[in-house]
């Protein structure tokens, strides 16, 4: 039996803006407190939230874009890295990213400016030790 993912969309697209919205919130409150790992963990927990709802939708673009975020994201809050200003600078464009797939609906292109985050993501992980 397959079940109709369809009705559940909606659904999905405004619980995954609720996210993106205290992802935000977060990364904003992490400028002055880079070190919270509490912060990190809320924000990792929305990132991956919305990979898990893209992936169950199809939504190759945004699920492939959030795990890019959840790899760095996963380095801050074991602390790997430093939630530097320029990671936080990062995460805030991604933010941005996001909340454009999903104006798209979640299924669109990736945009060029995502390309171009997802680009400086690799690349600050790629810097660090």
């Amino acid at each position: 039996m397959k079940i109709d993912l369809s009705q559940f969309r909606q659904t999905f697209l405004q619980e995954s803006a609720d996210h993106i919205a205290s992802m935000e919130t977060s990364l904003l409150q992490l400028r002055s407190a880079p070190q919270d790992v509490e912060l990190l963990n809320s924000i990792f927990r929305s990132a991956h939230s919305i990979k898990g709802g893209a992936g169950s939708f199809g939504f190759t673009n945004l699920a492939g874009f959030t795990h890019s975020l959840e790899n760095l994201l996963e380095r801050l809050r074991s602390l790997e890295m430093q939630a530097s200003d320029e990671v936080i600078d990062a995460l805030l464009r991604s933010v941005d990213v996001l909340r454009g797939l999903l104006d798209a609906d979640g299924d669109a292109a990736m945009p060029a400016d995502g390309l171009e985050v997802n680009a400086r993501i690799e690349a600050l992980m790629a810097a660090e030790p």
